[in-house]
């Protein structure tokens, strides 16, 4: 009966962490994939308007919802009309007659300015976890995602190494 190859301690700390990064690099992908499979779209908080409820560089999901059945106290995500940046606020007041809803972030003093129009509302916030978006929603990119691709790379060529040693 042949015997087992022993492996250096170099080689089982090589496997561990090229296992570790390839782990890793998985759950990203999943925590990206699975709420968009269930109808959850992610963003980014970006400013400070929500804070202390929600801090700035938290991931959020969102999903969309009949705006007519937006409640007060919804935080909801929408566009404000003059540009595609997403903008997270409550919801004050909403007006079915004219499909509009009254927004404000927490931290501000006042209402927003303007109403926001049921056709620029992309859905109502389901989920929120502090710090986590400035990590995970630039892999959303192009280069985010080569980024992913280089990292795995990495994983198994450390194990790669690891089985030869």
């Amino acid at each position: 009966m042949a015997k087992a190859k022993q492996r250096s301690p170099l080689g089982v700390i090589l496997n561990i962490i090229g296992t570790a990064i390839i782990a890793g690099a998985i759950v990203l992908c999943l925590i990206l994939t699975v709420p968009r499979l269930a109808g959850y779209s992610g963003y980014c908080v970006l400013t400070g308007s929500m804070e202390p409820s929600i801090p700035v560089g938290s991931l959020i999901y969102a999903k969309a919802v009949d705006p007519a059945s937006i409640t007060a106290d919804d935080v909801i995500v929408f566009s404000d009309g003059t540009s595609d940046v997403p903008i997270t606020h409550r919801v004050i007041s909403n007006d079915p007659e004219n499909g509009e809803l009254i927004t404000k972030g927490d931290a501000n003093a006042k209402a927003d300015l303007s109403p926001v129009s049921y056709y620029n509302v992309y859905g109502r916030v389901a989920l929120h976890i502090p710090v986590l978006g400035r990590f995970l929603i630039p892999l959303g990119t192009l280069t985010g995602k080569l980024g992913v691709i280089a990292i795995i790379l990495a994983g198994l060529l450390l194990c790669e190494l690891a089985r030869r040693m």
